[in-house]
């Protein structure tokens, strides 16, 4: 903690800088879409207490009709709601919470699918727990702001959900979540002439017994013995990230921008309860690395791309796995409501005791998003196919699936 006093002592003591843009508080993080922005400034420009909700709501088909393990063969149906809330104090001060339902996989539902003789069955709607993802107290000016509580690193953009059904969730294994501790993020530059550089540093360890629980369905709780990176009781744990972002104006009816994201990770381990071999263990260390870019190719049509590359060392503080994350998508926006994905994430883990396994996943899918009216501020349907394949140097198993999902969005 430390090594990381200067830098939080520079994130309050810095030069002056440029900003022109509005800043937006930490939970936007969580908010993948464009509009967010706009939705929470909207209401932070209002001086008197006011109390703001986004509410994203998934309902999702899957049907694993073909798969080397008939383990791998189901129905899964899951609910997935997604519940932002603000509640502003003053101008610059915040209470944010994020709260999600969806499904807890507990370990002993897993070991009962492990245990049957043929086909995993059907899954619809199983598990389904309700719990606090983030809770947040900010203070957030024109430039800075400063975060307590629970929340979610900067760390990785490939793993939100807004871009397609399936590839998304393949990132979701080195995001980092549910973090108690503190953030500062630093802000200068201007979106459409310089860029936009936005610099955060955050200390924090993981909630293992304090605001981690579910209702409905319960989670399988972390203990110490676990040792999981990030479980040192002090803020030992740190993130440091980059996000840049250009804005480049408006070109046949759309904007054409583009942003990076850069950001190192370092999850301290508890070395006393590690199982890890005193010889292996290390600190779990990351680095990540993306670039998104929507670029309006003719009228009516839009094209976003991402890119990223992820690395971690010392997987779970032993130092002889490695796993590195590549993740690249297209979407295509056509005519506003229209949208087409083609989508390619890739996990490789390797052990330098033994095989690791490699595992890839293709989608291709296609929606379309209603327009706005008096039940929802935004209403997507999106059908698709994916492909997953898993090498595991001895064997390969592949899953063929089908896919649906309906998202309902409402602010209020």
């Amino acid at each position: 903690m430390k090594k990381l006093l200067p830098f939080l002592i520079f994130g309050f003591f810095s030069c002056e800088v440029f900003a022109e843009d509005s800043f937006a508080p930490s939970i936007l993080r969580s908010l993948v879409e464009e509009d967010t922005d706009k939705f929470l400034e909207e209401k932070r420009m209002i001086f008197k207490p006011n109390l703001s909700n986004k509410l994203v709501t998934d309902i999702t088909f899957d049907d694993a009709y073909q798969a080397t393990d008939r383990k791998d063969e189901y129905s899964d149906a899951e609910v997935r709601a997604r519940l932002y809330s603000t509640l502003n104090f003053t101008k610059n001060i915040s209470l944010n919470s994020f709260l999600e339902l969806e499904q807890s996989h507990q370990a002993s539902e897993t070991a009962r699918r492990s245990s049957l003789p043929s086909g995993g069955g059907n899954r619809s709607f199983e598990d389904e727990g309700i719990h606090a993802e983030e809770l947040t107290l900010d203070y957030d000016s024109k430039n800075f702001a400063l975060v307590a509580g629970k929340f979610n690193p900067d760390y990785g953009t490939a793993w939100k959900w807004n871009r397609g059904i399936w590839a998304w969730s393949m990132a979701e294994n080195y995001r980092l979540r549910e973090k108690l501790g503190i953030d500062t993020i630093y802000r200068l530059g201007d979106l459409k002439k310089t860029g936009q550089y936005e610099f955060g540093l955050s200390a924090f360890t993981n909630d293992r017994k304090n605001i981690d629980n579910a209702v409905i369905t319960g989670r399988d709780s972390d203990h110490k013995f676990d040792a999981k990176p990030g479980d040192t009781r002090s803020l030992q744990s740190y993130v440091a990230s980059l996000d840049v972002n250009f804005d480049f104006g408006e070109k046949f009816s759309d904007k054409e921008k583009l942003s990076y994201h850069f950001a190192y990770s370092n999850l301290a381990v508890n070395e006393r309860a590690s199982s890890v071999s005193p010889t292996k263990i290390d600190d779990q260390k990351g680095f990540v690395a993306g670039m998104n870019y929507q670029y309006p190719i003719v009228e009516n049509f839009t094209l976003d791309a991402l890119l990223e590359y992820q690395n971690t060392r010392n997987l779970n503080g032993n130092s002889d796995v490695t796993e590195n994350y590549f993740t690249a998508s297209a979407v295509g926006k056509i005519h506003k409501n229209w949208n087409t994905t083609l989508a390619y994430a890739e996990r490789k883990n390797m052990h330098a005791d033994q095989f690791g396994f490699d595992q890839n996943l293709s989608e291709i899918s296609f929606g379309y998003e209603f327009n706005k009216n008096n039940f929802f501020d935004k209403f997507l349907v999106q059908i698709g196919y994916k492909n997953q394949r898993t090498n595991y140097k001895t064997s390969i198993d592949t899953q063929n699936a089908l896919g649906l999902l309906a998202r309902y969005y409402k602010n209020f």
